[in-house]
């Protein structure tokens, strides 16, 4: 399809005053009924809060701490831009029970399994019900009151073989491969029986390309955070949240490793995915923290590969045990231990890292 090159043009700047009215939203909505004054945590009191550009955030005119419009609602930690997640919830919330991924997918303008994920979100906060519930309900009325249309795009749905690895991804990560039948990922993605067996021999498989299609989400995520235009403290705090499981998404995907670990000694192929996918991440921290050495901001407290690969292992089992159900290790647990380790082995103080401690009460420092 050809696009004048107009809109093509326009497309950048429209979606940034979209973005920005969902920003407004959220603001508005969840932290600031008048549009400019909230409760200040770090005075203690209610201040005068002020845009930030560059970042998603306002801050307060007395003391200058942010605040991050997402933070505390179902949306904290996503990199999907807000304007998307408020088309993805009116879209759902228009067609309940109808509104599956494809539909999502060619209303919003995202690829089939960024919808299928968004979705899938969506459904449980509504099914829940409760207060997320009633805030998407409150924000999806504003959103459509305010007269915001969605973009009339269509993007590939995903092809079959895409919708049968995310149904993989998903039943075998709930019930574990044992309990998983070929029809149960069948009805899921949607497709027949006989197209499952037509792309993969058996169940081990669809594990492995359920499994290979997680890793690439996780690529895909580091290699947006590489990309980004981000500080080096701002940059690390954004590893140190992609380290722990932190949504049912996630969570899904590190139960997936449990289900590939126990067949490593049995199937070479699955060692190998799971060396490939190792490599990913630790080239991933390395690149992180050299870019903090290389500016002055970090200096490891040994050689940056050594670092690299300390950290590589103490959040890789933090990880485990918070997907495991550790009593002693929750996910704000688990980021409290990381984040004090790792301003530890990057030789900064922990302060500097996160200046307003609430990660070390277990919150991300941004609400993103």
């Amino acid at each position: 399809m050809n696009i004048p090159a107009e809109a093509s043009k326009g497309r950048p700047a429209q979606d940034a005053r979209r973005e920005e009215a969902a920003l407004a939203l959220f603001w508005t909505v969840v932290h600031a009924p008048d549009g400019a004054t909230s409760f200040c945590r770090r005075c203690a009191a209610q201040r005068t809060f002020h845009r930030i550009s560059r970042r998603r955030a306002y801050a307060c005119d007395s003391c200058g701490a942010h605040v991050y419009p997402a933070s505390a609602t179902p949306f904290a930690g996503s990199p999907v831009p807000l304007a998307a997640w408020l088309d993805a919830v009116v879209t759902v919330m228009e067609s309940p029970g109808k509104a599956r991924p494809k539909q999502v997918a060619r209303a919003l303008g995202v690829d089939y399994r960024r919808a299928w994920r968004m979705t899938r979100r969506i459904d449980e906060i509504v099914q829940a019900g409760g207060d997320d519930a009633e805030l998407l309900r409150r924000l999806a009325g504003r959103w459509t009151d305010q007269g915001h249309s969605r973009a009339e795009r269509t993007p590939d749905p995903g092809s079959p073989e895409d919708r049968i690895r995310i149904a993989a991804c998903r039943i075998m990560a709930e019930r574990g491969i044992e309990a998983t039948r070929i029809s149960d990922i069948a009805r899921e993605a949607g497709v027949s029986n006989a197209s499952i067996h037509y792309y993969f021999r058996s169940k081990d498989e669809a594990l492995l390309a359920a499994f290979r299609w997680a890793g690439d989400q996780l690529h895909a995520t580091l290699q947006h955070l590489r990309d980004e235009r981000l500080g080096t403290v701002e940059r690390v705090r954004r590893l140190l949240e992609l380290s722990i499981p932190s949504d049912q998404g996630t969570f899904e995907e590190y139960l997936l490793w449990l289900e590939v670990w126990g067949r490593v000694r049995r199937h070479p192929a699955f060692l190998d995915e799971c060396v490939r996918m190792s490599r990913r991440w630790a080239d991933a921290v390395l690149e992180v923290f050299g870019r903090g050495v290389e500016d002055g901001t970090l200096t490891p407290v040994a050689p940056l590969p050594e670092v690299c690969e300390r950290y590589v292992a103490i959040s890789e089992s933090l990880a485990l045990r918070t997907t495991l159900g550790y009593s002693d290790m929750s996910a704000p647990t688990a980021r409290r231990v990381l984040a004090r380790f790792t301003a530890e082995q990057l030789g900064v103080p922990v302060g500097r890292l996160f200046p307003d401690r609430t990660w070390l009460n277990g919150h991300s420092p941004d609400g993103e």
